[in-house]
């Protein structure tokens, strides 16, 4: 009984993020929401020396780029996978969609994602 239980939450907490899956050119839409975002990998800029800001431009790179995944290098840690292995990749991404600062001109991006993993 206890695994069937466990296989309805999996399968309602899978469901839920199928439901909250977005393209990256789809994030401007969706501001201040969580949302599950999903795209191919076009650019990595890893943060230089003194600096602890990586950055993961979805779709085109930067300064074309319409969607940022913004991860500082103590959260980077945390990840399963290093940033130079993901180049040309489809993610999904899992978190808040934010603007820098709120400025409407920026680009769209999670701040430390919940989650990221890859299209299998």
């Amino acid at each position: 009984m206890k695994n069937i239980l466990y296989l309805f939450i999996a399968f309602a907490t899978f469901k839920s993020f199928a439901q909250d899956t977005i393209q990256s050119h789809q994030a401007k839409n969706h501001i201040g929401e969580l949302f599950c975002v999903t795209g191919k990998v076009a650019s990595i800029k890893l943060a230089s020396d003194g600096k602890t800001t990586n950055y993961i431009n979805i779709d085109r790179p930067y300064p074309e780029a319409v969607f940022t995944i913004v991860i500082t290098n103590e959260y980077l840690e945390t990840l399963k996978f290093k940033l130079e292995d993901i180049k040309d990749k489809i993610i999904f991404v899992y978190g808040k969609i934010a603007i820098y600062k709120n400025d409407p001109k920026q680009i769209p991006q999670i701040f430390n994602p919940r989650w990221i993993d890859l299209k299998k």
